[in-house]
């Protein structure tokens, strides 16, 4: 293990992961796992994303909290063959739904003792197991949203982050490396997740199945928001758009 250093932080601001002192933090996320807190936190949350309930609030949340953490992981892991641990313990959020950790809490985990293989299941029972899993389950708790929707948000990430990889990467031994960690998350037991089953295998998608089948089981309920924010009305891969436009073609 090493310390961070300026170059990957550097990297990880594209994910919007600052140093603690950076930003002013909203909630640490062990103070979000109780369920008292976590529902005063969808509250506040509720009325500044102009979300019509709870679930709503949950759901995009959840869809913003798997880009922080989860895609930044998951990135780290092909470009760097390294990863950032980032224990719960030393995670909060700011205002702005932006990650704000404490650097000595967390560590720079390299290959090198171990074979990948086994370093990649350490890093993603890390993540999921013990980080991913507990803050989608309060959301659940606390918003009643179904959980199928919370974990189809992770896996739109991990879809997304491999896709814009993959269309950028001309590395064989990175694309090999993707490829690798994608077939292994998709076919991992539910133990990773510390689960009766794998929440995420039915929804990830790369390559030609992306492109041919785009579109989520579940709606992530963006288009409930009273403002679209980011200019798109329905998410690119949303089940609903696509029944819609579906529906018109065969009137047509």
């Amino acid at each position: 293990m090493i310390k961070m250093s300026s170059i990957v932080m550097d990297e990880l601001k594209i994910f919007d992961i600052h140093l603690e002192h950076e930003k002013l933090k909203e909630i640490a996320i062990n103070d979000l796992l109780n369920e008292e807190k976590c529902l005063s936190f969808l509250q506040n949350q509720m009325l500044e994303m102009k979300a019509p309930n709870l679930s709503v609030a949950a759901s995009i949340l959840s869809k913003r909290y798997a880009y922080l953490v989860v895609s930044s992981t998951l990135y780290s892991m092909v470009e760097f063959n390294c990863v950032l641990n980032l224990p719960v313990k030393a995670c909060a959020l700011s205002k702005e739904r932006q990650l704000c950790i404490q650097a000595g809490m967390c560590k720079w985990q390299e290959v090198k003792s171990i074979e990948r293989e086994q370093w990649r299941e350490n890093v993603l029972r890390d993540l999921f197991a013990s980080h991913i899993t507990p803050v989608l389950n309060i959301l659940r708790k606390a918003s009643r949203v179904p959980s199928s929707i919370l974990w189809e948000n992770v896996a739109i990430r991990v879809n997304s982050i491999y896709r814009k990889i993959l269309a950028k990467e001309s590395d064989p031994m990175k694309i090999e490396r993707l490829n690798s960690d994608f077939h292994f998350l998709k076919n991992a037991s539910g133990n990773l997740f510390n689960l009766e089953e794998n929440p995420i295998k039915h929804y990830l998608k790369i390559g030609e199945e992306l492109k041919l089948n785009p579109c989520r089981k579940t709606c992530c309920m963006y288009y409930k928001l009273e403002e679209d924010v980011e200019g798109i009305g329905y998410c690119g891969n949303c089940p609903i758009k696509n029944r819609q436009t579906k529906v018109r073609g065969v009137m047509q």
